[in-house]
Protein backbone atom coordinates (compact mmCIF):
# COMPACT_ATOMS: atom_id res chain seq x y z
CA UNK A 1 0.00 0.00 0.00
CA UNK A 2 1.33 3.41 -0.98
CA UNK A 3 0.88 6.42 1.25
CA UNK A 4 0.33 9.60 -0.72
CA UNK A 5 -0.20 13.20 0.25
CA UNK A 6 -3.70 13.80 1.40
CA UNK A 7 -6.38 14.12 -1.29
CA UNK A 8 -9.99 15.08 -1.10
CA UNK A 9 -13.16 13.52 -2.02
CA UNK A 10 -16.49 13.96 -0.58
CA UNK A 11 -19.71 13.34 1.06
CA UNK A 12 -22.91 13.71 -0.86
CA UNK A 13 -24.50 16.93 0.27
CA UNK A 14 -28.14 17.91 0.51
CA UNK A 15 -29.52 19.59 -2.57
CA UNK A 16 -29.69 23.36 -2.38
CA UNK A 17 -29.24 25.40 0.79
CA UNK A 18 -30.20 24.34 4.28
CA UNK A 19 -33.27 26.57 4.03
CA UNK A 20 -34.30 24.87 0.79
CA UNK A 21 -33.76 21.46 2.36
CA UNK A 22 -36.10 22.42 5.19
CA UNK A 23 -38.90 22.99 2.67
CA UNK A 24 -38.49 19.59 0.99
CA UNK A 25 -41.18 17.02 1.54
CA UNK A 26 -40.21 14.00 3.60
CA UNK A 27 -41.11 11.76 0.66
CA UNK A 28 -38.36 13.36 -1.44
CA UNK A 29 -35.81 11.46 0.61
CA UNK A 30 -32.52 11.93 2.37
CA UNK A 31 -29.13 12.00 0.64
CA UNK A 32 -26.79 9.71 2.60
CA UNK A 33 -23.42 11.15 3.61
CA UNK A 34 -20.51 9.12 2.19
CA UNK A 35 -17.56 8.20 4.43
CA UNK A 36 -15.31 6.24 2.08
CA UNK A 37 -14.85 6.03 -1.67
CA UNK A 38 -12.79 3.45 -3.57
CA UNK A 39 -12.00 4.50 -7.14
CA UNK A 40 -10.75 1.95 -9.70
CA UNK A 41 -8.54 2.79 -12.66
CA UNK A 42 -10.39 0.07 -14.59
CA UNK A 43 -13.51 2.20 -14.21
CA UNK A 44 -16.04 3.37 -11.65
CA UNK A 45 -16.05 3.64 -7.88
CA UNK A 46 -17.70 2.25 -4.74
CA UNK A 47 -19.20 4.72 -2.27
CA UNK A 48 -20.01 3.68 1.31
CA UNK A 49 -21.06 5.16 4.64
CA UNK A 50 -23.43 4.88 7.60
CA UNK A 51 -26.73 6.55 8.51
CA UNK A 52 -28.36 6.90 11.92
CA UNK A 53 -31.71 5.15 11.53
CA UNK A 54 -33.27 7.67 13.93
CA UNK A 55 -32.22 10.56 11.68
CA UNK A 56 -33.47 8.77 8.57
CA UNK A 57 -36.86 8.07 10.13
CA UNK A 58 -39.45 7.06 7.55
CA UNK A 59 -37.77 8.85 4.66
CA UNK A 60 -36.38 7.16 1.59
CA UNK A 61 -32.76 7.33 0.47
CA UNK A 62 -31.94 9.69 -2.38
CA UNK A 63 -28.99 8.61 -4.60
CA UNK A 64 -27.68 9.55 -8.08
CA UNK A 65 -29.57 7.97 -11.00
CA UNK A 66 -26.43 6.20 -12.25
CA UNK A 67 -26.00 4.27 -8.98
CA UNK A 68 -25.97 0.46 -9.27
CA UNK A 69 -25.48 -2.54 -6.97
CA UNK A 70 -26.96 -0.94 -3.85
CA UNK A 71 -26.24 -2.82 -0.60
CA UNK A 72 -27.87 -2.00 2.74
CA UNK A 73 -27.37 -3.69 6.10
CA UNK A 74 -27.95 -3.34 9.84
CA UNK A 75 -25.65 -5.32 12.07
CA UNK A 76 -24.97 -8.57 10.25
CA UNK A 77 -28.29 -8.56 8.42
CA UNK A 78 -28.64 -7.53 4.81
CA UNK A 79 -31.72 -5.43 4.06
CA UNK A 80 -33.87 -5.71 0.98
CA UNK A 81 -34.75 -2.29 -0.36
CA UNK A 82 -37.71 -1.55 -2.60
CA UNK A 83 -39.67 1.18 -4.41
CA UNK A 84 -37.09 2.60 -6.77
CA UNK A 85 -38.48 5.84 -8.13
CA UNK A 86 -36.77 8.32 -10.46
CA UNK A 87 -37.13 12.03 -9.71
CA UNK A 88 -35.69 15.03 -11.52
CA UNK A 89 -34.65 18.40 -10.16
CA UNK A 90 -35.42 20.97 -12.85
CA UNK A 91 -32.99 23.66 -11.65
CA UNK A 92 -29.99 21.33 -11.93
CA UNK A 93 -31.41 19.08 -14.67
CA UNK A 94 -30.30 16.13 -12.55
CA UNK A 95 -32.13 12.83 -12.05
CA UNK A 96 -32.07 10.87 -8.77
CA UNK A 97 -33.38 7.59 -7.45
CA UNK A 98 -35.51 7.22 -4.34
CA UNK A 99 -34.88 3.97 -2.44
CA UNK A 100 -37.59 2.68 -0.13
CA UNK A 101 -36.65 0.77 3.06
CA UNK A 102 -38.38 -1.62 5.45
CA UNK A 103 -38.82 -0.73 9.13
CA UNK A 104 -35.39 -0.23 10.70
CA UNK A 105 -34.06 -1.20 14.10
CA UNK A 106 -32.36 1.46 16.23
CA UNK A 107 -28.70 2.02 15.36
CA UNK A 108 -26.59 2.45 12.25
CA UNK A 109 -27.65 1.63 8.72
CA UNK A 110 -24.65 0.78 6.53
CA UNK A 111 -24.76 1.39 2.79
CA UNK A 112 -22.57 1.05 -0.28
CA UNK A 113 -23.20 1.40 -3.98
CA UNK A 114 -21.36 1.42 -7.29
CA UNK A 115 -21.00 4.82 -8.93
CA UNK A 116 -19.57 4.88 -12.48
CA UNK A 117 -19.33 8.69 -12.52
CA UNK A 118 -16.00 8.90 -10.64
CA UNK A 119 -12.92 7.39 -12.29
CA UNK A 120 -9.18 7.96 -12.28
CA UNK A 121 -6.15 7.42 -14.50
CA UNK A 122 -2.41 7.28 -13.84
CA UNK A 123 -0.10 9.70 -15.66
CA UNK A 124 3.69 9.95 -15.84
CA UNK A 125 5.22 13.35 -16.54
CA UNK A 126 8.89 13.47 -17.58
CA UNK A 127 10.71 16.81 -17.50
CA UNK A 128 14.19 16.69 -19.03
CA UNK A 129 16.55 18.49 -16.65
CA UNK A 130 19.83 18.16 -18.58
CA UNK A 131 21.65 15.77 -20.90
CA UNK A 132 21.70 13.02 -18.25
CA UNK A 133 18.85 13.53 -15.78
CA UNK A 134 15.06 13.57 -16.06
CA UNK A 135 12.56 14.56 -13.38
CA UNK A 136 9.66 12.09 -13.17
CA UNK A 137 6.33 12.99 -11.61
CA UNK A 138 3.64 10.36 -11.01
CA UNK A 139 0.15 11.85 -11.10
CA UNK A 140 -3.39 10.66 -10.41
CA UNK A 141 -6.02 12.33 -12.58
CA UNK A 142 -9.42 11.95 -10.90
CA UNK A 143 -12.32 12.44 -13.32
CA UNK A 144 -15.39 13.75 -11.52
CA UNK A 145 -18.61 13.43 -13.51
CA UNK A 146 -20.97 13.08 -10.54
CA UNK A 147 -23.70 15.68 -10.09
CA UNK A 148 -23.08 16.29 -6.37
CA UNK A 149 -19.90 17.13 -4.40
CA UNK A 150 -18.04 14.63 -2.20
CA UNK A 151 -16.22 16.07 0.80
CA UNK A 152 -13.93 14.81 3.57
CA UNK A 153 -14.11 11.14 2.61
CA UNK A 154 -11.43 8.52 3.07
CA UNK A 155 -10.42 7.81 -0.52
CA UNK A 156 -8.51 4.87 -1.96
CA UNK A 157 -7.31 4.73 -5.56
CA UNK A 158 -6.92 1.19 -6.90
CA UNK A 159 -4.56 0.66 -9.82
CA UNK A 160 -5.62 -2.43 -11.76
CA UNK A 161 -3.90 -1.95 -15.09
CA UNK A 162 -2.79 -5.50 -15.92
CA UNK A 163 -3.33 -6.95 -19.37
CA UNK A 164 -4.95 -10.15 -18.08
CA UNK A 165 -6.88 -11.40 -15.07
CA UNK A 166 -4.03 -13.74 -14.18
CA UNK A 167 -1.64 -10.78 -13.88
CA UNK A 168 -4.11 -8.39 -12.27
CA UNK A 169 -2.29 -5.76 -10.26
CA UNK A 170 -3.91 -4.08 -7.28
CA UNK A 171 -1.63 -1.32 -6.09
CA UNK A 172 -3.44 1.20 -3.91
CA UNK A 173 -2.99 4.85 -3.01
CA UNK A 174 -4.53 6.12 0.24
CA UNK A 175 -5.84 9.67 0.00
CA UNK A 176 -7.82 11.85 2.39
CA UNK A 177 -8.92 15.43 3.15
CA UNK A 178 -9.62 16.42 -0.43
CA UNK A 179 -12.81 17.73 -2.01
CA UNK A 180 -14.31 16.71 -5.35
CA UNK A 181 -16.84 18.98 -6.99
CA UNK A 182 -19.23 18.22 -9.87
CA UNK A 183 -17.56 18.13 -13.30
CA UNK A 184 -14.26 19.42 -11.93
CA UNK A 185 -11.31 17.07 -12.47
CA UNK A 186 -8.45 16.94 -9.99
CA UNK A 187 -4.76 16.13 -10.56
CA UNK A 188 -2.97 14.75 -7.52
CA UNK A 189 0.79 14.34 -7.04
CA UNK A 190 1.66 10.74 -6.05
CA UNK A 191 5.44 11.06 -6.05
CA UNK A 192 8.56 12.56 -7.65
CA UNK A 193 11.86 10.96 -8.68
CA UNK A 194 15.01 12.00 -10.55
CA UNK A 195 16.64 9.37 -12.78
CA UNK A 196 19.19 8.91 -15.54
CA UNK A 197 17.85 8.51 -19.06
CA UNK A 198 18.91 7.84 -22.63
CA UNK A 199 17.40 8.27 -26.08
CA UNK A 200 16.75 5.55 -28.62
CA UNK A 201 15.27 5.92 -32.10
CA UNK A 202 12.61 3.55 -33.42
CA UNK A 203 11.40 2.85 -36.94
CA UNK A 204 8.25 0.76 -37.07
CA UNK A 205 8.63 -0.52 -40.63
CA UNK A 206 5.30 -2.34 -40.91
CA UNK A 207 2.73 0.10 -39.48
CA UNK A 208 1.95 3.79 -39.45
CA UNK A 209 3.90 6.52 -41.20
CA UNK A 210 7.44 5.96 -42.40
CA UNK A 211 8.91 8.02 -39.54
CA UNK A 212 11.69 7.53 -37.02
CA UNK A 213 10.37 8.16 -33.52
CA UNK A 214 12.46 9.25 -30.54
CA UNK A 215 11.92 7.31 -27.30
CA UNK A 216 13.12 8.46 -23.90
CA UNK A 217 14.20 5.38 -21.95
CA UNK A 218 14.37 5.37 -18.15
CA UNK A 219 14.11 2.71 -15.45
CA UNK A 220 10.82 2.82 -13.58
CA UNK A 221 11.72 4.25 -10.12
CA UNK A 222 8.20 3.84 -8.71
CA UNK A 223 6.71 0.82 -6.94
CA UNK A 224 3.85 0.29 -9.41
CA UNK A 225 3.61 -1.12 -12.93
CA UNK A 226 3.30 1.75 -15.42
CA UNK A 227 1.67 -0.34 -18.13
CA UNK A 228 -1.19 1.57 -19.86
CA UNK A 229 -0.15 4.82 -18.15
CA UNK A 230 -0.47 8.03 -20.17
CA UNK A 231 2.76 10.01 -20.44
CA UNK A 232 4.18 13.34 -21.50
CA UNK A 233 7.77 14.43 -22.11
CA UNK A 234 8.73 18.06 -21.60
CA UNK A 235 11.89 20.09 -22.23
CA UNK A 236 12.26 23.75 -21.24
CA UNK A 237 8.59 23.76 -20.13
CA UNK A 238 7.47 22.75 -23.63
CA UNK A 239 5.65 19.45 -24.19
CA UNK A 240 7.65 17.50 -26.76
CA UNK A 241 5.13 14.68 -27.12
CA UNK A 242 2.32 12.96 -25.25
CA UNK A 243 1.55 9.27 -25.50
CA UNK A 244 1.07 6.15 -23.44
CA UNK A 245 3.09 3.22 -22.13
CA UNK A 246 1.86 0.08 -23.87
CA UNK A 247 4.01 -2.67 -22.37
CA UNK A 248 4.67 -4.20 -18.99
CA UNK A 249 6.81 -1.73 -17.05
CA UNK A 250 7.23 -2.94 -13.49
CA UNK A 251 9.50 -1.40 -10.86
CA UNK A 252 13.11 -1.29 -12.10
CA UNK A 253 12.17 -2.15 -15.69
CA UNK A 254 12.99 0.13 -18.62
CA UNK A 255 10.12 2.41 -19.67
CA UNK A 256 10.01 3.90 -23.19
CA UNK A 257 8.26 7.28 -23.48
CA UNK A 258 7.40 8.89 -26.86
CA UNK A 259 9.57 12.00 -27.27
CA UNK A 260 9.10 13.33 -30.78
CA UNK A 261 10.32 12.62 -34.34
CA UNK A 262 13.95 12.46 -35.51
CA UNK A 263 13.99 14.03 -38.98
CA UNK A 264 17.77 13.64 -39.32
CA UNK A 265 17.35 9.91 -40.07
CA UNK A 266 16.13 9.00 -43.56
CA UNK A 267 14.70 5.60 -44.38
CA UNK A 268 14.23 3.68 -47.61
CA UNK A 269 12.92 0.18 -48.20
CA UNK A 270 12.60 -2.07 -51.23
CA UNK A 271 10.61 -5.29 -51.63
CA UNK A 272 11.11 -7.89 -54.37
CA UNK A 273 8.73 -10.85 -54.62
CA UNK A 274 9.60 -13.88 -56.77
CA UNK A 275 7.22 -16.78 -57.44
CA UNK A 276 8.67 -20.26 -57.99
CA UNK A 277 7.73 -22.04 -61.25
CA UNK A 278 7.47 -25.47 -59.62
CA UNK A 279 4.93 -26.62 -57.06
CA UNK A 280 6.28 -26.20 -53.53
CA UNK A 281 4.71 -25.47 -50.13
CA UNK A 282 6.33 -22.01 -49.99
CA UNK A 283 6.30 -20.66 -53.55
CA UNK A 284 6.79 -16.94 -52.84
CA UNK A 285 10.17 -15.49 -51.93
CA UNK A 286 10.06 -12.02 -50.35
CA UNK A 287 13.37 -10.15 -50.38
CA UNK A 288 13.43 -7.11 -48.08
CA UNK A 289 16.06 -4.36 -47.99
CA UNK A 290 16.18 -1.41 -45.58
CA UNK A 291 18.53 1.56 -46.03
CA UNK A 292 18.89 3.96 -43.07
CA UNK A 293 20.87 7.20 -43.40
CA UNK A 294 22.02 9.14 -40.34
CA UNK A 295 22.32 12.72 -41.59
CA UNK A 296 23.35 14.10 -38.19
CA UNK A 297 26.82 14.48 -36.68
CA UNK A 298 25.91 12.23 -33.72
CA UNK A 299 26.06 8.49 -33.29
CA UNK A 300 22.57 7.09 -32.75
CA UNK A 301 20.95 3.78 -31.84
CA UNK A 302 17.98 2.73 -33.97
CA UNK A 303 15.48 0.02 -33.10
CA UNK A 304 14.04 -1.29 -36.35
CA UNK A 305 10.78 -3.19 -35.87
CA UNK A 306 8.92 -5.15 -38.53
CA UNK A 307 6.32 -7.93 -38.60
CA UNK A 308 7.07 -11.63 -38.86
CA UNK A 309 4.90 -13.24 -41.57
CA UNK A 310 3.69 -16.58 -40.21
CA UNK A 311 1.99 -17.91 -43.38
CA UNK A 312 -1.36 -19.61 -43.98
CA UNK A 313 -1.11 -23.41 -44.24
CA UNK A 314 2.68 -23.55 -43.94
CA UNK A 315 5.01 -21.65 -41.64
CA UNK A 316 7.25 -19.14 -43.40
CA UNK A 317 11.00 -19.77 -43.48
CA UNK A 318 13.36 -16.82 -42.90
CA UNK A 319 16.96 -16.32 -44.03
CA UNK A 320 18.95 -13.60 -42.25
CA UNK A 321 22.31 -12.07 -43.08
CA UNK A 322 22.14 -10.34 -39.69
CA UNK A 323 19.87 -12.14 -37.19
CA UNK A 324 17.35 -9.97 -35.32
CA UNK A 325 18.16 -8.90 -31.77
CA UNK A 326 14.76 -10.13 -30.54
CA UNK A 327 11.54 -11.68 -31.91
CA UNK A 328 8.72 -10.70 -29.51
CA UNK A 329 5.10 -11.51 -30.40
CA UNK A 330 5.43 -12.10 -34.17
CA UNK A 331 7.77 -9.17 -34.73
CA UNK A 332 11.42 -8.90 -35.71
CA UNK A 333 13.56 -6.33 -33.88
CA UNK A 334 17.08 -5.15 -34.72
CA UNK A 335 19.18 -2.74 -32.66
CA UNK A 336 21.40 -0.87 -35.12
CA UNK A 337 24.21 1.56 -34.37
CA UNK A 338 24.17 4.45 -36.84
CA UNK A 339 27.45 6.30 -37.32
CA UNK A 340 27.33 10.06 -38.09
CA UNK A 341 26.70 10.75 -41.78
CA UNK A 342 26.70 7.04 -42.63
CA UNK A 343 24.24 4.69 -44.37
CA UNK A 344 23.30 1.35 -42.83
CA UNK A 345 21.73 -1.43 -44.93
CA UNK A 346 19.79 -4.37 -43.52
CA UNK A 347 18.68 -7.25 -45.78
CA UNK A 348 16.83 -10.51 -45.32
CA UNK A 349 14.38 -12.72 -47.20
CA UNK A 350 11.72 -15.30 -46.42
CA UNK A 351 9.75 -17.99 -48.24
CA UNK A 352 6.00 -18.02 -47.70
CA UNK A 353 2.76 -19.48 -49.05
CA UNK A 354 1.25 -16.01 -49.44
CA UNK A 355 2.14 -13.30 -51.95
CA UNK A 356 0.39 -10.18 -50.68
CA UNK A 357 1.73 -9.06 -47.30
CA UNK A 358 0.42 -5.99 -45.51
CA UNK A 359 3.15 -3.40 -45.18
CA UNK A 360 5.15 -4.40 -48.27
CA UNK A 361 3.29 -2.34 -50.87
CA UNK A 362 3.50 1.41 -51.35
CA UNK A 363 6.47 2.11 -49.11
CA UNK A 364 9.12 4.41 -50.52
CA UNK A 365 11.57 6.87 -49.04
CA UNK A 366 10.49 8.31 -45.69
CA UNK A 367 11.96 10.47 -42.94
Amino acid sequence: MIKARQLCLASLCLLGSAACAGRQKAAEGMIPVAKTIIIYSAGGSVVSGVIDSAVLGGRRLRVPASVAAINLSQGDQSLKWFTVQAIQEAKKDVTYKLIGLPSLNPGELKFNYALPDITWTLKLKADISDSKSVSLQLLAVVNMNASEPYKQCDVTLVLNNAVSVERLSASTFKLSSFDLYPHRNITYDLGNKVADYSFIREWNAYAGKDEVHVLLQVKNPFSVDLNQTSSSVEANQIIVESGSISSQSGPGEVVSLPAGIDDTISTFRSVKITEATDKRPLPFNHRISYDIINRSDQKKTLRLVTSRVMGNEHRSVYHFKEPPSATPENTLVWLLELEPGATRTLEYDFDADIKDVEGENGFEQGG
